[in-house]
């Protein structure tokens, strides 16, 4: 059987959307489906809105606010 090997990762800056804005990691959730219903959670919680989306760095996925566009 073949082993596919992971794609090297990128470096890691500070300012990339795996860290909080408080310089923690972000957590990494397993599925689209599982941070999509931490999402959802947290937004009705925190009253905004929150999106989801795969870690380039660590291929897991986060949860987010959008940039706003100006």
């Amino acid at each position: 059987m073949a082993r596919h090997r992971r794609a090297p990762h990128r470096p890691l800056a500070v300012n990339s959307s795996h860290w909080r804005a408080d310089g923690i990691a972000k957590v990494g959730y397993p599925s689209e489906a599982a941070a999509a219903a931490a999402a959802a959670d947290r937004s009705r919680e925190a009253g905004v809105v929150l999106g989801v989306y795969r870690c380039d760095y660590c291929s897991s996925w986060h949860m987010g606010r959008r940039a706003e566009r100006t």
